[in-house]
């Protein structure tokens, strides 16, 4: 069986609500003002006028260049026209080369990637190295791979700054890495390349839930061009939205199939999570959303539900049954050492009161200021038309977790970096918003807002000290 999600519509149709051969209003003026706020950010950028921080409130995010360097500018502009040629060219080829697309633009964005970087100091090698950085390289280089995890919690104490507060997954990626014999440089690279994989997961997700390939389109290149995701590669932050993105798509897709694999998939997926960096699972409020406006539509049983909840636990106990007996690690010990320093760190230096506002402004610095303009058109519009379309769910519930981890405050701070996971999701409902015009300036508009952005962010703000 192949369930359609969310609508019930024609396979092949879409509504003119959502699709127009002129420009909706909304979507003029979101991108229009989209584009001239990150201008101005832009710009503030360029003379150190932009907010990266507070000092009261606990963080602060430095400049490395002297204000007026407008050198800078020319990678993000030779970038912009190249990916809106790769853009143009992708909304015309047929529907039959769309995996072709995406493995097209998975090998042709890494290096526009790095050039958009160009200036970012210090360079990818010596971010991988750098134990106040990235912390997760040196303990592959001290340990082997089953004498850390077999003593995890024993070792856990000599561990470096950012390996110690964070879960092992994060290291282990680096063993993989070094597995495969890369130095420190190819690392980085490397690291971004599997960054990458966010953006292709939510193409994924979109398509299959909305069958709708200009929105997916437009996902995958938003989020291959996230600014908070390129200010701070090869930092593994950038690489956590991949393991909860694969949980959603497999969610999705046992929701579409009612196939046993994907479920037992999905609990794997949820263990890497948390091996990774739990974080993300606050997400789990777009794995309800979905599940509930299924049982609604009653594209799918309770039956079904409990069978899919049975399968997802299994999943998940099977991979920590095999953890914990080939190096009796435990991953719930580990994960309530990790909650309890984070809790702990924040209430001895970072202000509630002060960084549940502030949050807000730097998601728009993660996930790009012209993007959170169309977001909140988006969401605005799905609401007034009470929108029951599959990308107005991932849209609205994107919200609520938006909502949620703010106002739970386990994050303080430094949420360029820490919310880079949301910022990518949060591209689906800029992405359809685009969607709902055949022009395709809008797009053009919007995705050039994020590539200056990040190469001008990337060029003149220090995110990543060594």
């Amino acid at each position: 069986m192949d369930r359609v999600l969310v609508e019930k519509r024609d396979a092949g149709a879409v509504s003119p609500v959502y699709s127009r051969p002129g420009v909706p209003r909304l979507v003029a003026w979101a991108a229009l003002a989209g584009a001239g706020l990150t201008v101005l950010a832009v710009v503030a950028m360029m003379l150190r006028r932009l907010p990266t921080g507070s000092r009261l409130a606990g963080w602060t995010y430095p400049y490395d260049r002297a204000a007026g360097e407008w050198h800078v500018v020319w990678p993000a502009l030779v970038v912009a026209a190249a990916v809106l040629g790769l853009l143009w060219l992708s909304r015309r080829l047929p529907g039959r080369f769309d995996g072709a697309v995406v493995a097209g633009w998975f090998l042709a964005v890494i290096p526009l990637q790095l050039l958009l970087r160009r200036y970012a100091l210090p360079s990818l090698g010596d971010i991988v190295v750098s134990d106040r950085a990235n912390s997760f390289h040196s303990p592959s280089q001290r340990w082997g791979l089953g004498e850390f995890m077999g003593d995890y919690m024993g070792l856990v104490e000599q561990l470096p700054p950012h390996a110690r507060t964070n879960m092992p997954g994060k290291t282990m990626l680096y063993f993989l890495l070094d597995a495969l014999g890369l130095g420190p440089a190819a690392m980085g690279v490397a690291v971004l390349a599997v960054a990458n994989l966010s953006a292709v997961l939510l193409w994924l997700i979109v398509r299959d839930l909305t069958g709708d390939r200009r929105i997916a389109l437009y996902t995958l290149v938003l989020g291959l061009f996230l600014p908070g995701a390129l200010y701070f590669v090869p930092v593994l932050n950038a690489v956590s939205p991949v393991p909860i993105l694969l949980a959603l798509w497999l969610h999705v897709r046992f929701l579409k199939t009612g196939r046993a694999g994907y479920a037992l998939g999905l609990g794997g997926a949820l263990y890497l999570t948390v091996f990774f960096e739990a974080l993300p699972l606050v997400l789990g409020i777009v794995f309800a959303a979905l599940l509930g406006v299924a049982l609604r539509q009653r594209t799918m049983s309770w039956p079904d539900a409990l069978r899919l909840l049975g399968l997802t636990l299994a999943g998940f106990a099977g991979c920590y049954a095999a953890m914990r007996g080939l190096f009796g690690y435990d991953l719930f010990d580990n994960f309530g050492y990790v909650l309890a320093d984070a809790n702990d760190f924040n209430s001895r230096w970072r202000p509630y009161g002060m960084w549940v506002t502030r949050n807000l402004w730097y998601l728009a610095l993660a996930g790009g200021v012209a993007s959170c303009v169309m977001l909140a058109a988006a969401a605005v519009d799905a609401v007034r038309h009470r929108s029951a379309h599959p990308a107005a769910v991932l849209t609205l519930s994107g919200i609520a977790v938006l909502v949620v981890l703010d106002l739970w405050g386990i994050n303080r701070g430094e949420t360029v970096r820490l919310w880079i996971f949301l910022a990518v999701y949060l591209q689906v409902g800029a992405a359809w918003l685009c969607a709902r015009t055949e022009r395709f300036w809008p797009a053009a508009v919007l995705v050039s807002a994020a590539v200056l952005q990040a190469g001008i962010g990337s060029a003149m703000i220090g995110f990543v000290r060594i």
